[in-house]
């Protein structure tokens, strides 16, 4: 039997006690900041990263992938990704609460939906390919978005902004195609019961 407290679990939960020095940094940052509270942000930012990197590949060489790990990993990613919303949506208003509502509404869906089918099929869902995009398009749009509040980086690099809106597109263009993967399995499931 695989231990379900391993390495890579240990990392998938890293990264939900993460989310919390993430809002506290995130709440720091304001129109006067210095560059110093950008790189710690950015620290922050890359922990979470490696985090997320390493637990599956982890999970998997050492053949330790759990039924915890594939719930907990998607939920860790959906934690953080969360806390980066709801600051943003409180920065920018629609602009990013317009997601905020949409991944709300199609996680509660897939949340509903993969906890009956665990208590009921006893099946487990792992993200998609399309969802791993997705987050990897929205952690470098919010990432940016944050970067981009004190003055002393938003005037000398307009660039960003171009480069922001590209990647908050690819983010909605993939998140669409995460959904509808998502919801086709779960079809796909209902069908074969």
């Amino acid at each position: 039997m695989i231990k379900i407290f391993n390495f890579a679990n240990f990392l998938s939960f890293s990264r939900v006690v993460l989310s919390i020095p993430l809002w506290y940094s995130l709440s720091s940052i304001n129109k006067n900041s210095g560059i110093e509270t950008i790189y710690e942000f950015l620290i922050l930012c890359l922990l979470i990263s490696i985090t997320d990197m390493f637990d599956g590949y982890f999970a998997r060489k050492f053949n330790t992938v759990t039924h915890l790990g594939k719930f907990l990993d998607p939920i860790a990613d959906k934690i953080c990704v969360l806390v980066f919303i709801v600051f943003l949506s409180i920065q920018f208003g629609f602009y990013y609460f317009s997601l905020f509502l949409a991944l709300l509404l199609r996680d509660i869906i897939i949340s509903v939906v993969s906890i009956y089918f665990a208590r009921k099929k006893n099946l487990y869902f792992q993200a998609n390919i399309y969802g791993k995009w997705f987050l990897l398009f929205i952690a470098i749009s919010m990432i940016l978005s944050v970067v981009l509040i004190p003055s002393i980086i938003n005037e000398h690099y307009l660039y960003l902004y171009t480069v922001n809106s590209i990647f908050y597109l690819l983010s909605w263009i993939f998140f669409m195609l995460a959904t509808i993967k998502y919801f086709l399995t779960y079809f796909r499931s209902f069908k074969g019961m």
